[in-house]
């Protein structure tokens, strides 16, 4: 039973670690490349197109909003995703965004710009953002080492929702099972679980921000700036404001476990 009940405090803790790096990486990956490379291209393209139709007073404002949008965000998730499935599985999916282009558009052209403007401004960034999906794939394709294969690979596996439903059962299913076996003690694997995550993870993110150079060099081609590490620092936060609320909820009962013991040892007496 002891064994048991260690093999499942383990599994926990893997799991808690996977479910975590899960999330961050997709987040890591498409926030870095949309704030770093794609948004900056989109909104390049974008005002290419209507430059000289608009007072240039509003380009800024115009280029900060493009960069900021959530459709910005949703054409990098597809455009990593179509990447990704066209590299590993030598495929040649189109990549469609032609939605997200037309909301992008709607949300951030003047109203002083005609139809036939945003019509050719729509079908100028599709082609332009295209063409830029292409020119990766062929470099990861032709250029790149073999390594980024395998890191492709780790990050389809990691990212899949299905693997991440697996992983979020798993971590559901060995919290139920300490409930179970342990009781009221399960609070402590439960809690220490979390806090090996929250340490683990304080750990990546101390070294993606230390090798973040290595990092953009090597991996990257020197394209970025700065790595968006905001939601692996949200993670951090949280996991250690769980893990202090369950050992404050621990501590609490093991103090009302040992008054009440002393009551009873008294009327006993």
């Amino acid at each position: 039973m002891k064994f048991i009940r260690v093999v499942i405090k383990i599994v926990l803790i893997l799991a808690l670690i996977i479910t975590t790096i899960s999330f961050i990486a997709e987040n890591i990956v498409i926030k870095t490349f949309s704030q770093e490379i794609l948004s900056k291209k989109v909104s390049g393209y974008f005002l290419d197109e209507i430059f000289h139709e608009i007072d240039t007073n509003k380009l800024e404002e115009i280029e900060d909003n493009i960069r900021n949008s959530k459709y910005t965000y949703e054409i990098t998730s597809k455009f990593i995703q179509n990447v990704i499935g066209n590299v590993l599985y030598s495929k040649n999916t189109s990549l469609d965004i032609s939605k997200e282009i037309d909301l992008l558009i709607l949300e951030n052209m003047p109203k002083e710009i005609d139809n036939r403007k945003i019509d050719d401004t729509k079908e100028y960034l599709t082609k332009k953002i295209v063409d830029t999906e292409k020119s990766l794939e062929e470099n990861f394709t032709y250029t790149f080492g073999d390594y980024y294969l395998i890191i492709l690979k780790l990050y389809k596996i990691f990212t899949n929702i299905y693997f991440r439903v697996v992983m979020l059962l798993l971590c559901i299913i060995n919290i139920i099972a300490l409930i179970i076996l342990e009781k009221q003690k399960s609070l402590k694997a439960i809690q220490v679980s979390i806090l090996i995550t929250a340490i683990f993870t304080t750990i990546i993110f101390a070294i993606i921000k230390l090798f973040s150079n290595f990092i953009d060099q090597k991996l990257a081609g020197g394209w970025l700036s700065s790595i968006n590490l905001s939601l692996m620092l949200a993670f951090i936060v949280i996991e250690f404001i769980i893990s202090l609320g369950l050992f404050m909820i621990r501590i609490k009962f093991e103090f009302d476990d040992k008054e009440k013991n002393e009551i009873i040892s008294v009327k006993e007496v």
